[in-house]
């Protein structure tokens, strides 16, 4: 049961239309975009605060964006299951995943898989923090999803994060028959932090013969390093959730004593992207990061790789844990069923 304070914090970010649409009749505009009314107000309530992840520190932005996750998620849809499985490390170690499946598919028949990273900063987050969109992923797609709990920074900066990402990729392409999972059509994908890790995950594959990955899904990806001129833009320096000092705070817990020139870190300073896998890229207009997305999308065209982009003019950055908001809830079903194309022959 959800305590007052959560039921009250519910009230305050989910008033009746008439008064969504009085609270917000002075539209925020960037770029000549507008954005969605109800998003505006939840980040009108959230910035009312004055709390910034930064000044928590790691632990308690855990705990905050934990919180913000269960508020701004709605009811998922029916799955056949979602189980707890560990997967196999490189240095001998276990990670825990969570393994989702679509309602009414038969254990014996192969599916499409997705090995999915979850957003955050690689500070934060988990797989809790995303089930509720990897639900929606799962049944929407008709994809096996394999959540990864990847390690997180600053106690384990990179590239224990990566590793980690691309061993369990590895597992799961190993153990494919185990998880249901058809290993010529595995994939994977992540937002934001997740997005990097998905990127990365593609180049090592590609570089060290891992496993073939059939399409890579890049949610609002931070692949541009520390410092990419996209995140000098005024109008999203701050006010949309994820701000300039709050992506450098991420990045320079993940970083640790490393430099940003690795293109495992940083994918947008690869030298050669033919070969990568397809992409489907998904931008959001009221994003610090938006910049660095469209480059990407870009590189990996000018190389050859095939790209899909969805892009989402009035939405935020973070947009696919807020599936109370009505037009997330539809953006995150149109990135679902744009993921149908694995199950083509």
């Amino acid at each position: 049961m959800p305590g007052l304070g959560s039921r009250i914090a519910q009230r305050l970010l989910f008033p009746p239309k008439s008064l969504l649409d009085w609270l917000t009749r002075k539209p925020k505009v960037v770029d000549g975009e507008a954005i969605d009314r109800h998003a505006q107000w939840i980040l009108a309530v959230a910035n009312a605060t004055g709390r910034s992840m930064p000044s928590m520190g790691p632990r308690g932005a855990r705990r905050y964006y934990a919180q913000l996750s269960w508020l701004l998620e709605a009811q998922p849809p029916e799955i056949e299951e979602a189980r707890d499985v560990e997967l196999n490390m490189r240095d001998g170690n276990t990670c825990r995943a969570r393994v989702y499946r679509p309602k009414g598919t038969p254990a014996s028949k192969p599916l499409p898989g997705l090995v999915f990273f979850h957003g955050g900063g690689h500070t934060i987050g988990s797989i809790e923090t995303h089930d509720v969109f990897c639900q929606r992923l799962c049944a929407g797609s008709g994809c096996i999803v394999v959540s990864v709990n990847y390690r997180l920074a600053p106690e384990e900066p990179f590239p224990a994060a990566l590793h980690d990402s691309y061993d369990a990729t590895v597992d799961v392409a190993r153990r494919a028959d185990e998880f249901g999972i058809d290993p010529g059509r595995l994939a994977v994908g992540g937002d934001s932090a997740g997005g990097n890790l998905a990127a990365a995950v593609s180049i090592v594959a590609r570089d060290e013969q891992g496993p073939p990955i059939c399409l890579q899904l890049l949610i609002y990806p931070g692949v541009g390093g520390i410092d990419h001129p996209g995140r000098q833009n005024p109008g999203l320096q701050e006010g949309f959730g994820l701000d300039a000092k709050t992506t450098r705070w991420f990045y320079e817990n993940y970083l640790g004593d490393h430099t940003d020139a690795d293109p495992r870190f940083s994918p947008l300073f690869l030298e050669n992207h033919a070969g990568l896998p397809p992409a489907l890229v998904v931008i959001a207009h009221f994003d610090v990061l938006r910049g660095e997305g469209i480059e990407y999308a870009e590189k990996l065209e000018a190389a050859g790789v095939p790209v899909t982009r969805l892009r989402y003019a009035d939405l935020l950055h973070g947009f696919v844990t807020m599936s109370v908001l009505p037009r997330a809830a539809e953006a995150i079903t149109e990135i679902a069923e744009s993921l149908r194309v694995l199950h083509d022959d």
